[in-house]
């Protein structure tokens, strides 16, 4: 490991670290609060979408903005939700969610994610939009993930879905280092604003 990799490396643990801490230190009514105001922003989502869209989002579990917003989007405009299925160095596949979202059977996985008791399952370049979960995000679209891999390799499989970062505002930076492997998105939504990127 070169001396360069190595200190981006380092950085990128302590940037994880910090946000994790930032995101974690936000009350239950914060949280909710802020997935309340970045769901206005969904819908300028609508013309860049076809009728019958499928969305794929996550399950926050670790201090992110909730989601539970974009599953009941996804059910007010006829969208089919699904969320992720993670196989070990791999890119994710997804499964159709039930409406509303708590009638989905849950099981939680190595990772300590939830993720859909289900057996149909579809590849990413199936989604129409993925919605993901980061640490940062800067203004060209760079995310800092946990780490995993599983975003850019999913995204470097579904080149034609509309990738999009969903976060809170503090978690958006000016600039990150961008690594050969890293998958950039389109759009970033949070609690203040929407940055359309392409």
């Amino acid at each position: 490991m070169t001396k360069t990799n190595h200190q981006t490396n380092l950085s990128a643990v302590h940037l994880r670290k910090h946000m994790r801490m930032q995101r974690r230190s936000l009350s239950h009514c914060e949280r909710q609060r802020s997935a309340y105001l970045a769901s206005r922003f969904l819908y300028k989502l609508i013309p860049l979408l076809p009728k019958k869209a499928n969305i794929g989002f996550y399950l926050d579990g670790f201090g992110e903005l909730p989601t539970a917003t974009i599953a009941q989007f996804c059910q007010k405009l006829d969208y089919q939700a699904y969320l992720p299925i993670t196989t070990p160095n791999k890119p994710l596949t997804f499964t159709p969610i039930i409406q509303p979202l708590n009638k989905t059977p849950l099981k939680k996985h190595r990772l300590g994610m939830h993720e859909p008791r289900s057996k149909l399952i579809l590849s990413a370049n199936h989604m129409d939009a993925i919605i993901c979960p980061l640490v940062m995000v800067d203004l060209n679209g760079v995310r800092l993930g946990m780490g995993g891999g599983y975003y850019d390799r999913t995204f470097a499989k579904a080149k034609n879905c509309l990738k999009i970062a969903w976060c809170y505002d503090f978690q958006v930076t000016d600039r990150l280092p961008k690594q050969p492997w890293d998958m950039s998105v389109d759009i970033i939504i949070t609690d203040q604003r929407l940055i359309r990127l392409k």
